[in-house]
């Protein structure tokens, strides 16, 4: 690409931002019109081929359409520049727009940044209201983690109603160092699906360098043994004087 194209989209950001919060924030809003699901690869695979560096910058915050904030992010994300510093602040704004396909994006963007900070924004994306969210936030946090992950993980592996979202969170607590995240997947070798099972075994093995199978008593009995302290015996009592 001509490097004239990349320096000039890089400028184009902060015009975007800066036009997006000078006062236009009445049409970025949740009553704007979002496009179905169905038509998402269709349309972002036309994105990505007929698209221009410079035109994806300014429709990253495009006020009128989130269908071009997040056909913009597909775009950029597949650049080899589309991680650099601009774009990764970018995709952190986005993750709290209004509309969750726009969130989802922005969250398959950091996740595949490999840039440990943007753990902490998929981590708060675990959160959303959004299933598809949910999703996007616990598969980017396979690739792209910090420690602040492994405690939301924790809570989504268990108790999360959507079974993707669950083997998600499984898969990505293989990078999991803590005592309650290991107790989660522990929990989870219980659960109703057979992949969430599966993969919370994997990274238990992974994370722990223990292999009990699949035998939830095994591995309890090993949490036990390894991270909850006994009890302390009772002193005696001085013996009395004669």
């Amino acid at each position: 690409m001509p490097i004239f194209r990349t320096s000039r989209a890089v400028w184009l950001l902060p015009l975007a931002a800066a036009l997006l919060f000078a006062g236009c924030e009445d049409l970025f809003s949740p009553s704007s019109t979002a496009r179905n699901y169905d038509e998402l690869i269709n349309r972002l695979l036309g994105a990505i081929k007929n698209r221009t560096p410079e035109d994806a910058a300014l429709n990253l915050f495009n006020v009128t359409s989130p269908d071009e904030r997040r056909d913009a992010i597909a775009y950029l994300e597949t650049k080899t520049w589309g991680h650099e510093a601009p774009y990764m602040r970018a995709y952190e704004i986005l993750t709290t727009d209004p509309h969750p396909m726009v969130r989802a994006q922005a969250m398959r963007a950091l996740g595949t940044s490999y840039q440990a900070p943007s753990g902490t924004f998929l981590a708060k994306g675990l959160a959303d209201a959004d299933v598809q969210v949910r999703r996007d936030a616990a598969c980017g946090l396979i690739t792209t983690w910090n420690d602040s992950a492994f405690a939301p993980l924790s809570v989504r592996v268990k108790e999360d109603e959507d079974d993707q979202v669950r083997i998600n969170s499984a898969r990505a607590l293989a990078h999991a160092n803590t005592p309650d995240a290991f107790r989660a997947l522990i929990d989870a070798l219980n659960d109703k699906d057979a992949a969430v099972v599966r993969y919370a075994h994997s990274s238990l093995a992974a994370a722990t360098g223990q292999d009990f199978s699949y035998d939830n008593r095994a591995w309890l009995s090993w949490y036990q043994k390894t991270y909850v302290t006994p009890a302390a015996p009772a002193a005696s009592a001085p013996a009395s004087r004669p």
